[in-house]
């Protein structure tokens, strides 16, 4: 009788790079704000910022987020340190639901960024407390969750104190 080896299972590769999809955001609220500094002389830009940030830092930063978990999520699973599980579909709409309203929320008002800005702070806040857990009692210190850190924490702190501020 031969006894075959277990069957070893291939875990897929990281790729970093895929987890820049929910930074697009970052990437385009600054390119905005660059771009309204040179072209703009409105004094409405404090509020403007919100609306913007709004748009892209909870809007575009979900559907990125959202198509990286829903049509990579084995490698964003890699990328994280984490093994697939289910939870990369449920994350994957949950960005791309706060991307949609966050994208909505350009045609409407501050009471309707207000309800997209506290929505998605829980969702970034509670994500960011599940990856300090991961690297505290895992010691998992792979690139996409401690990178996603700045997010979590950064974007809502910021919306939350400029819709207050500025609106």
């Amino acid at each position: 009788m031969t006894h075959s080896a277990p069957e070893v299972k291939q875990r897929p590769k990281s790729n970093p790079l895929l987890g820049l999809l929910p930074f697009i955001g970052v990437a385009l609220f600054l390119a905005h704000i660059i771009y309204s500094l040179i072209t703009d002389t409105t004094s409405e830009w404090p509020e403007e910022l919100v609306q913007f940030g709004v748009y892209y830092l909870i809007g575009w930063a979900g559907i990125g987020g959202g198509i990286s978990h829903l049509f990579f999520g084995n490698k964003i699973s890699a990328s994280i340190g984490w093994e697939r599980s289910p939870f990369e579909t449920e994350i994957g709409l949950a960005n791309l639901g706060f991307g949609i309203a966050g994208v909505l929320a350009l045609n409407y008002g501050p009471e309707f960024w207000w309800a997209v800005i506290i929505a998605n702070s829980v969702f970034r806040v509670g994500a960011g407390v599940g990856h300090i857990r991961s690297m505290a009692r895992d010691r998992n210190f792979a690139v996409n969750n401690t990178s996603i850190l700045a997010v979590d924490f950064l974007v809502p702190a910021f919306l939350i104190f400029g819709y207050f501020a500025w609106t």
